[in-house]
């Protein structure tokens, strides 16, 4: 009874998203976007669960924030992810002409040696329009996602990202993946990872003056394949436009293996939190970092 429950539950949660996506996919992308931010920054704040976390999170990082500053920011943090919502149904119009990408150099010089990479990004303003632009470098990217609960939207969801990952997506918690992920990096081909969220029995590194469990997947791979570790951060711009930067973390190589993962993913955790305190309302605070 609870499974034929749960397939009904399946599919009215599956028609109420293909009606979003048949609404938002239907506007100019601009329009989606702000209607996406719009509905978000005032539904958001009515959330009991996620709106103090989120405001918790943002005085811990930033003190000299005041409640009321606090709250402002909040807001535009809601309305970030808004935008997100209403673009998402637009990731091919954004990955073709509206994302700029400040170091093209070093991306074209890392597909060039033929060697593959790791390429580390964070929920920072659209993060799936963004790193979609990698391929046009010629990056075949193998992913790793986290699947959502109801499998109808999470089928749909994953034909509309999958052409940006040739290499495949693979679920965060299928224990084939870090074995499929270092065998394909072996392979000179790139990995890319979500580098933002707290993991249990992760590194605790530094993040905003607090520690917080940090994947050291990313540096091990890079030091033991010797292959290149990339954070990639991103911006928003004004008119659904995004920058995008690629910036080459130093992988030590001494005799202490473990010291050299850390040093890499710590310094990769302080270029991230340089690049958020930037523009801190296109990160997304509202998970729990610093469980």
């Amino acid at each position: 009874m609870a499974t034929r429950a749960r397939q009904i539950r399946y599919f009215f949660e599956f028609a109420g998203f293909r009606v979003m996506a048949l609404f938002f996919g239907a506007l100019p992308v601009e329009l989606a976007s702000r209607l996406g931010g719009a509905i978000v920054a005032l539904m958001g704040p009515k959330s009991k669960k996620r709106h103090p976390r989120l405001l918790r999170n943002l005085k811990s990082a930033m003190p000299e924030l005041d409640d009321a500053a606090a709250e402002r920011l909040a807001i535009e943090v809601w309305r970030n992810l808004g935008y997100v919502l209403g673009e998402f149904f637009h990731l091919d119009e954004i990955a073709r002409d509206r994302v700029e990408v400040e170091t093209p150099e070093l991306l074209r010089e890392v597909v060039a040696a033929g060697k593959g990479a790791v390429l580390c990004g964070a929920h920072q303003a659209n993060w799936e329009g963004g790193s979609a632009v990698l391929t046009t470098f010629g990056f075949k990217p193998l992913g790793v996602y986290h699947p959502m609960s109801n499998p109808l939207v999470n089928a749909d969801v994953m034909a509309r990202r999958m052409k940006y990952y040739p290499g495949g997506l693979m679920a965060k918690r299928d224990p084939e993946t870090p074995v499929a992920m270092i065998r394909y990096a072996r392979q000179n081909g790139s990995i890319a990872f979500l580098v933002d969220q707290q993991v249990h029995m992760g590194l605790q590194t530094p993040f905003f003056g607090r520690p917080a469990q940090t994947t050291p997947f990313p540096a091990m791979v890079a030091r033991q394949c010797g292959i290149p570790l990339l954070l990639i951060t991103g911006e928003r711009l004004p008119g659904v436009r995004f920058r995008v930067r690629a910036k080459a973390i130093e992988v030590p190589h001494t005799a202490d293996r473990n010291a050299d993962i850390f040093a890499a993913t710590a310094a990769m955790q302080a270029e991230l939190e340089g690049a958020i305190r930037q523009h801190p309302e296109q990160w997304m605070w509202t998970h729990d970092r610093w469980k």
